[in-house]
């Protein structure tokens, strides 16, 4: 009952290099995409508040002219 422990072939780790390489290059587009939206979402809000701000603004100098 000696068996070795199984062991792949040199060639396998070269077979599937394209694997990992397009695994890691997903990786990086959905990064980029997470970062993108992350960023997009903060300028998005940015805007709200000042035209929330604007909007609260305007009401309250139509409040004091009225």
């Amino acid at each position: 009952m000696d068996e070795k422990p199984y062991v792949p072939p040199a060639g396998m780790a070269a077979a599937f290099e394209w694997v990992t390489a397009t695994h890691l290059l997903l990786i990086l587009i959905l990064a980029g995409g997470a970062v993108t939206m992350i960023w997009w979402g903060r300028h998005l809000h940015r805007r709200w508040k000042a035209a929330r701000e604007e909007a609260i603004r305007a009401a309250q100098e139509r409040d004091a002219d009225g």
